[in-house]
């Protein structure tokens, strides 16, 4: 019979989540080409600002998470914190994926969004990303979130 407290236990599951959460990325990602959603390509104006409300619900949802986790710090237990620091990597993982995907919708639309706003999207992917690999990727989980937010704001002041 196995301990479910053994560290390895917990890093089996961890794997288990992560596998499973990139097949699920992999497959809306086939489904979106075969759906003739295709990324690397210019798409039609209004498909594009369809697109952006709900990765602009989606992408406030997140940040709100980030805004959490923010305030309530690490766990002391140290299984806790293994736990938590993998939550936070799953989560900041997603958050680069979708400002990625606003990023290249954005590019679909520009010029008539500003270009401070892409080149923000860009920054900010970049961002999530080093902060996604960082070991003291706590200490910026605020500071991220705030940035999010403010570049969502924009969302609310380019014309439609």
């Amino acid at each position: 019979m196995r301990d479910h407290t053994h560290p390895a236990t917990a890093f089996h599951a961890m794997a288990l989540v992560a596998a499973a959460r990139t097949a699920l990325a992999t497959a809306r990602a086939v489904a979106d080409r075969r759906a003739g959603r295709d990324p690397s390509g210019q798409e039609d104006g209004g498909r594009v600002r369809d697109d952006l409300a709900a990765l602009v619900a989606t992408l406030s949802g997140l940040t709100a998470r980030l805004r959490l986790r923010a305030a309530v710090g690490a766990p002391s237990a140290p299984a806790a914190a293994l736990a938590q620091a993998f939550e936070d990597r799953l989560l900041l993982a997603e958050l680069g994926r979708e400002v990625r995907r606003s990023h290249q919708k954005l590019l679909s639309l520009y010029p008539a969004v500003s270009e401070d706003t892409v080149e923000q999207a860009r920054v900010l992917m970049g961002a999530t990303e080093r902060l996604a690999t960082d070991a003291e990727a706590e200490d910026g989980l605020g500071a991220l979130a705030d940035r999010l937010a403010d570049w969502l704001d924009t969302f609310t002041e380019e014309p439609k």
